[in-house]
């Protein structure tokens, strides 16, 4: 088994440190506050996925956006909820005045490995996103780069002179995150 390269990418980025990064040639991480190195089981993170996937870079210390895996995701979707007030009038009109329009993002994975050296692109896996949600990090606001048309990951998402990557960076929080393991074994499966 290895990487597939997604030639349009993933559609979700994550700005963020790598709370467990995974060496280069290795299976091996470390969960936050552990004194013990843990094995992910399966094949190794390859220097090339590492390399496609900004891993290389990879440390609990760095803040940058990492990409998050397109394995087995669902439809990402992006709704907005208008933020206005609106008011009847006496003679019967109506009035409204119109504060904002707040995007909301929504997305899920089924049967998504647990850590990203199983995943089809590499990117992160469930434990990566449940550790990065535990975190302080995840409990704040914190910025999500999107790729909705396909552009060339490498040359926009992920390249920091890229002069209309604000246009697709938001500053979010979570509303709900939900965990839930469906199939176990050496490498745990989840929803």
């Amino acid at each position: 088994m290895s990487f597939t390269k997604l030639s349009k990418g993933s559609i979700l980025y994550i700005e963020a440190k790598d709370l467990l990064s995974m060496p280069v040639g290795s299976t091996g991480f470390m969960y936050p506050g552990a004194t013990t190195n843990t094995s992910a089981g399966g094949q190794n993170y390859t220097q090339s996925a590492a390399s496609r996937n900004k891993l290389t870079e990879s440390s609990a210390t760095s803040l940058i956006f990492r990409r998050v895996s397109e394995h087995n995701r669902s439809e990402f979707n992006i709704g907005t909820n208008r933020i206005e007030k609106s008011s009847r009038m006496a003679n019967g009109s109506l009035r409204k005045y119109f504060v904002a329009d707040k995007k909301i993002f929504s997305v899920s994975w089924s049967m998504l490995p647990s850590f990203r050296n199983e995943t089809v692109d590499g990117g992160w896996a469930a434990e990566d996103l449940k550790t990065f949600y535990e975190s302080e990090l995840g409990q704040g606001v914190f910025r999500i780069r999107i790729n909705p048309s396909g552009w060339n990951p490498e040359s926009t998402i992920e390249s920091n002179d890229y002069g209309l990557q604000d246009d697709y960076t938001y500053t979010v929080s979570f509303t709900s995150c939900d965990f839930t393991v469906v199939k176990r074994g050496i490498q745990s499966f989840w929803n």
